[in-house]
């Protein structure tokens, strides 16, 4: 399957024998880079159980001479079109600067090559994943792979108590905000969300299956606090946010900020997310944050940063380039 050094074994995740391992791994690896772990069993649950997801021929965990968990390697290819698959890859930090990090790239590298039949003829392939910048080993392993960097990502957070109070929301005329329904709303919010940001950089459209997998089971899902900016029938902004991380039970997330292209330029973004700091100081919550593209095509780091949020991590997207071709992907914004 790879090469290894002596004494360690791979083999295909099989999620029940191996969720307690890939935990300890996974946040082993959070915990050099960040100090917490963000990680819990829900989480590793369902990584392995998206749809397009096969663990036996899309993963592979690698174990030391000891039995313990010393590296992985998933591949996700579940966007539509198949020209952007995603490297997951976790190396335990006493092996991160050892050969095993550059031995599962290659294995990575082999299944983008021998799926490469599942893109359209001439278009671009490329497989990306990110790094932590505080990553030294691993960000000198992809260098050596022939990996490049593409992007830099932001987490940027808000300290709520030192910001209150945190101001109104001012609403634009006809906009009213109300919370989600995931039954009735779900697939409404999909195709918002495809919609809201099919112009920021990188974008590829996502299927359904996939994307409420994402929305519900990595983590627990909270609709109270999907927060959806209604014209009238018609969904113009949303929220889509949580009260809690593992590890950081005081920390409210925003995993999606949007706004719709008539609706923008009209103080809603801004709205909705006071909207989102407000309820979720209610919540409890001391903190929030998000991650947002640094280099984002439509300025929303100018967004938060008006809205008080300041980065606090930094992590790194990197490419393989598998294929040359016409790049489906969004790469500029465009006329209208």
């Amino acid at each position: 399957m790879i090469d290894l050094p002596p004494g360690f074994t791979a083999r295909p995740v099989t999620l029940e024998t191996d969720v307690h391992a890939l935990v300890e791994l996974w946040s082993s690896v959070a915990i050099a880079d960040y100090g917490v772990s963000d990680v819990d069993e829900r989480l590793v649950r369902g990584a392995y159980t998206l749809p397009a997801f096969d663990p036996e021929s899309d993963s592979c965990v690698v174990f030391d001479p000891e039995g313990r968990a010393a590296g992985v390697i998933d591949y996700y290819d579940g966007e539509e079109m198949h020209v952007a698959p995603y490297a997951f890859l976790r190396v335990r930090p006493d092996l991160a600067a050892s050969g095993l990090t550059d031995a599962l790239l290659r294995r990575a590298d082999r299944l983008a090559n021998e799926r490469l039949h599942r893109a359209p003829a001439g278009a671009r392939v490329a497989m990306v994943t990110d790094v932590p910048s505080v990553n030294a080993a691993v960000i000198a392993a992809l260098q050596r792979s022939g990996w490049r960097r593409d992007r830099t990502d932001l987490t940027m957070e808000i300290d709520l108590v030192a910001a209150s109070p945190i101001p109104e929301p001012a609403w634009p005329d006809g906009i009213a905000i109300r919370s989600a329904d995931l039954e009735r709303d779900a697939r409404a919010i999909h195709r918002a969300e495809e919609d809201f940001f099919s112009d920021h950089y990188g974008f590829v459209p996502e299927p359904f299956a996939e994307w409420f997998h994402f929305r519900t089971e990595f983590r627990a899902a909270e609709p109270e606090l999907w927060f959806l900016a209604m014209d009238r029938e018609e969904i113009a902004g949303m929220a889509l946010c949580s009260s809690t991380r593992p590890g950081e039970p005081d920390l409210g997330w925003v995993s999606t900020l949007g706004v719709g292209r008539p609706w923008r330029r009209r103080g809603l973004a801004l709205a909705i997310l006071r909207h989102a700091f407000r309820v979720l100081g209610d919540r409890g919550c001391r903190r929030v944050g998000l991650g947002v593209d640094a280099q984002s095509l439509t300025g929303a780091t100018r967004l938060y940063e008006r809205a008080g949020m300041r980065p606090v991590r930094t992590s790194y997207r990197y490419e393989r380039l598998i294929r040359d071709g016409r790049d489906l992907r969004t790469v500029e914004l465009t006329a209208g």
